[in-house]
């Protein structure tokens, strides 16, 4: 060995020696690591591009786009997975795929290739849809998109795999305000019931950030169905504004939590209608939304904890989640309402002047308004938001058309069973929600679980409607009224999240941190 080598390495040594007794920081600058403890686990992240070959002419899932197909691509859609091992061999993939929903079936096929090329047991693998509402529809697994989609979404698990090394993960919240909003409750504040953000960060031995992933309830639908581009939404900004900051190589993902009545400013009725709202339906909102999101994260990232000694636990199950039986009009009175109800908006229509779809057409008519209020003739007009409200009553009217129909169709409907999971990492416990479920059951199964840190990964399996609270029954409207399930399955989602963390609490093959 050369003298220069023998000083290298000397430096080497000393260097190591003083990361692992001084808890000297690694080059990203990151001191939240106890450097002085090898860690017990392992830990790794992958991350795939998910965006069809053929960017042009899917059809987009959801709104109603009619026959209009995509257009291109905004930005790429990614499944993004976050592996760990534990000390006792037990390991869990948590897996982020950006698109709207999935089918049980395509879920499944994805848990079946990562197990297959892992080891990984089907039960251990998570896998929750970001709801991207400007995302191809799936189709089924043997579809052309299908088969890609869950070929690249498996990849992602198995870089995250074969990449792991031994490493430390710190879990972290905090509350984030501006993002997201309450859609039913906009006349009352609009206040999401659950403002938390959970942050998850992962770093290797010596205290190099490798992921960063953030959980959070909000429906990734700032993009309106006049949007026929690609795009993960206002989590591409968000996870942009992060990457900026910590570097283009650690890998970045979102997970969905309980989302179901949190959008990001306009309530569900007038997104399915179309309405033109201002300066809100665009690219340029959804990165001030998703910018947010990455201050908050990049606010608490560097006081997060890491602890590469943690207990590592999955548990899985499927539960019957009854449907309803009962519906607050008969398929008569539904018929009755949408009779009138387009009626209504046919003579509507008549008054209004110009009904806008964009700026330019939102200037006219108020330069038309002017022209009119100089005439005198204001008065015997409706306005466009007047408008919407008519074209939404149709809307409603037809939904209650269709969803009376099946329950009289179906009076003694059979539960459906849907799969659910509880990830314990060490301290932190993270539950699966299926279908799109409303933020308050997701802050009731947090108050009642016996782990502080209690977080919901949603949209992880089934894609047949909202999961409502029973109170919101009384409510009704688009997201009640047009779900297939009784009010009795919030609780069923309730017991069925706290009976699979008792199992991760209890389980004996378990114990310590």
């Amino acid at each position: 060995m050369t003298p220069t080598e023998i000083l290298s390495m000397f430096f080497s040594v000393v260097t190591a020696l003083l990361v692992a007794g001084c808890g000297v920081s690694s080059p990203s600058g990151d001191l939240s690591a106890d450097l002085g403890e090898a860690p017990k686990i392992k830990v790794g992240v992958g991350e795939t591009i998910i965006t069809p070959t053929n960017p042009v002419g899917h059809s987009l899932w959801g709104y109603d786009r009619g026959d209009n197909t995509s257009t291109g691509t905004h930005d790429d859609l990614h499944a993004r997975s976050i592996v760990v091992e534990g000390e006792n061999g037990t390991a869990v993939v948590m897996m982020a795929v950006s698109v709207l929903n999935m089918r049980e079936i395509t879920m499944d096929e994805i848990r079946k290739g990562v197990s297959q090329k892992t080891g990984i047991p089907f039960e251990n693998v998570v896998v929750s849809s970001t709801h991207t509402h400007s995302a191809p529809r799936i189709g089924g697994p043997d579809s052309e998109y299908g088969r890609f989609f869950i070929e690249r979404s498996v990849e992602s698990a198995v870089k995250a795999w074969e990449s792991r090394v031994p490493g430390r993960i710190g879990i972290e919240s905090t509350e984030v305000f501006g993002l997201a909003m309450n859609d039913r409750r906009m006349d009352h504040g609009g206040v999401s019931p659950d403002p938390e953000a959970a942050i998850i960060k992962i770093e290797d031995a010596a205290g190099k950030l490798m992921g960063v992933f953030f959980n959070f309830g909000a429906h990734p639908s700032t993009l309106d169905l006049h949007n026929l581009l690609i795009t993960e939404d206002w989590p591409y900004y968000s996870i942009r504004g992060i990457k900026e900051e910590i570097g283009e190589d650690v890998i970045v993902g979102y997970f969905q939590a309980a989302q179901g009545d949190v959008k990001v400013g306009y309530t569900s009725e007038l997104s399915a209608v179309g309405a033109y709202m201002y300066n809100v339906r665009t690219f340029e909102y959804a990165e001030k939304k998703g910018r947010i999101m990455s201050e908050a994260v990049l606010r608490l990232l560097p006081s997060i904890k890491t602890s590469g000694d943690m207990l590592v636990d999955v548990a899985y199950d499927r539960f019957a989640v009854p449907l309803r039986s009962t519906y607050p009009y008969t398929h008569a009175e539904a018929l009755q309402w949408q009779q009138e109800a387009s009626a209504r908006l046919a003579e509507m229509e008549k008054r209004v002047v110009i009904y806008p779809t964009n700026h330019e057409e939102l200037q006219r008519w108020q330069q038309e308004a002017r022209a009119l209020a100089k005439r005198g003739e204001l008065d015997n007009k409706v306005g466009p938001r007047t408008l919407d409200k008519y074209k939404v009553d149709l809307w409603l009217a037809n939904q209650a058309v269709d969803r009376s129909k099946w329950v009289e169709e179906n009076p003694n409907p059979s539960p459906i069973k849907m799969p659910m999971q509880a990830v314990r990492l060490g301290s932190t416990l993270f539950v699966t929600f299926p279908n799109e479920v409303f933020t308050e059951i997701g802050t009731a199964v947090k108050e009642q679980s016996p782990f502080e840190n209690t977080f919901i990964l949603g949209v992880a399996g089934g894609h047949s409607g909202y999961i409502a609270t029973a109170a919101e029954y009384v409510e009704g409207g688009y997201a009640v009224n047009g779900s297939p399930f009784a009010p009795e399955a919030e609780q069923v989602i309730i017991d069925s999240s706290l009976e699979l963390i008792s199992r991760v609490v209890n389980d004996q093959r378990t114990s310590g941190k």
